[in-house]
């Protein structure tokens, strides 16, 4: 009996340890397809973001990072395999999103980066013209356990930029077409 509960204990803590090998991406980045980002922009992103936790749980993105990751088959490969689409979506830390290789450096240089407020609202200025997936980061140190871990997780929604235009994007990790 010993043996089968040693056995059983060390199946659940393999399970719940261990991290997936990286995914090996299919696409390649290429800077030309994004370079956009680096000019001058004139218009603004508002907005507010938050996820829904496995207990059902909305939290909003309140102190949190938002970033906004210039379209291309690179980054969209990554967001397709992370989220299962390109338009909207959430995954919690639970799910144990993937990570990615290669991991081109350059790709990160190209997010435009801002925060959520007290009230979970974000804006972005000057933003280029383009294609988006607006994402956020609600990640967190729970110290309710006996040993802390992170937990939390994250939210995108695609969106389009015109010249000279305000867009508002609520991602709510694809909660309102439920």
């Amino acid at each position: 009996m010993y043996f089968l509960r040693f056995l059983v204990a060390g199946l659940v803590c393999a399970a719940t340890s261990v991290a997936a090998e990286p995914v090996k991406l299919d696409s390649v980045f290429n800077i030309d397809e994004v370079i956009f980002v680096k000019q001058p922009g004139n218009s603004v992103v508002t907005g507010t973001a938050s996820i829904k936790l496995a207990d059902g749980t909305v939290k909003n993105c309140a102190g949190f990072n938002v970033e906004l990751l210039p379209v291309a088959a690179y980054a969209k490969e990554r967001i397709v395999r992370t989220y299962g689409n390109d338009q909207q979506g959430q995954i919690l830390l639970e799910q144990n999103p993937p990570k990615f290789t290669p991991d081109v450096p350059e790709y990160h240089d190209t997010l435009i980066k801002g925060a959520c407020d007290e009230r979970g609202a974000f804006r972005f200025s000057n933003v280029p013209a383009g294609d988006y997936f607006v994402m956020v980061f609600i990640i967190w140190e729970d110290t309710s356990g006996a040993t802390p871990r992170k937990t939390g997780g994250a939210a995108m929604k695609r969106i389009h930029v015109s010249a000279h235009s305000q867009v508002e994007a609520h991602i709510d990790g694809g909660r309102s077409a439920e």
